[in-house]
């Protein structure tokens, strides 16, 4: 089945509200959330919400914290979050990096003390919206093996990259340093179906497509090539971590629990380059046009499978989302009437 995004975005409040989460936090995770379903990043969209609301409910994530920024010097900053929501402190901090970079042409923040933010992609995306090139990036604990080796030692450490193209359109690459995200091994589970090859391990450190005897992720590459991934979830844990004072993934809670009551200290890093940091944004523009006039003008392997640019696949299925709804599965489903319940408060579905 389908739902609407207004009506997931009125359910969503009124949890929140009932949790005492004042009303821009409210507004700014709910964004993150539909922004990231919308666009058909159902792994870390909507299906995360009771995570959120258990991690609230249960003292990992304050409802009302006192976030901040500690240190501004030109292209450099740090926002505490204070153990919040991670999707409202790198919206605040998106927003902080955007404006920098537009006074000093480029400009980075790190974000301490944080919790799960969702999709990165979401705040490349939000620098990106304001006439800057954006990055995101976030640790988390382990999940992929470091290349060659057996048990869980990095997180799914992604890695997102926003240009904007023209007319409101994006380029836009947002993936994790390995092949899929843990929580695509959760609905592999939830649904009954098989991984693909070279994606998950088990305990003995062998491939799987067992999504039941999976713990662990292969970095992106797989097999021949996974150096190539673990070196690139290397690079976002220096940023997340040792970067900005924080402790690396290896070293941080478990995202699924048992412990939900201490916060977990994440790390994220973003990055702004003004479009007219280095050249005029008018040469930009067209600079971009050329490329995107070449890159359309290649020929693909079947007509009936051209070749998109980076986002533009999330692009298409946002239009058909706004107007037809975010589908949700049967455990999702079950998920919201259980909140429903809970919190006494309405939802169709």
């Amino acid at each position: 089945m389908k739902i609407l995004p207004n009506k997931i975005n009125k359910f969503f409040d009124s949890i929140l509200s009932k949790l005492s989460v004042p009303k821009k936090d409210r507004n700014l995770l709910i964004k993150s959330l539909l922004d990231s379903s919308i666009r058909g990043v159902d792994s870390h969209g909507i299906r995360l919400f009771s995570h959120y609301v258990k991690c609230i409910e249960n003292g990992r994530i304050k409802a009302k914290p006192k976030m901040k920024l500690i240190k501004k010097n030109r292209g450099v900053a740090v926002y505490n979050a204070d153990d919040g929501l991670g999707h409202v402190a790198a919206l605040k901090a998106s927003a902080i990096v955007s404006s920098m970079a537009k006074k000093n042409g480029i400009a980075s923040i790190g974000i301490i003390n944080s919790s799960h933010y969702g999709a990165a992609g979401v705040y490349s995306m939000d620098i990106a919206q304001n006439d800057c090139v954006g990055f995101s990036f976030t640790h988390s604990d382990a999940f992929a093996i470091p290349y060659n080796g057996k048990k869980p030692f990095h997180g799914t450490n992604p890695y997102s990259f926003t240009a904007p193209i023209g007319n409101k359109d994006f380029l836009h690459a947002d993936f994790s340093s390995t092949s899929i995200a843990w929580n695509k091994v959760m609905r592999a589970r939830a649904n009954s179906t098989k991984l693909n090859s070279e994606i998950a391990l088990d305990k003995s450190g062998n491939y799987t497509a067992n999504p039941y005897n999976a713990v662990s992720l292969a970095p992106l590459g797989g097999k021949e090539y996974g150096y190539k991934g673990f070196g690139l979830s290397s690079s976002v844990e220096i940023m997340c971590g040792p970067l900005i004072g924080m402790a690396h993934g290896y070293r941080l809670l478990s995202m699924i629990g048992p412990d939900f009551s201490t916060p977990r200290k994440l790390g994220h890093f973003l990055i702004a380059i003004s479009l007219n940091a280095f050249t005029t944004k008018k040469q930009y523009f067209k600079g971009m046009k050329n490329y995107m006039n070449d890159l359309k003008k290649q020929k693909s392997k079947k007509n009936n499978n051209p070749i998109l640019y980076p986002g533009e696949k999330e692009k298409i299925t946002s239009k058909k989302r706004l107007k037809t709804g975010i589908p949700i599965d049967k455990e999702l489903k079950t998920d919201f009437l259980f909140l429903a319940n809970k919190y006494k408060v309405k939802i169709n579905l």
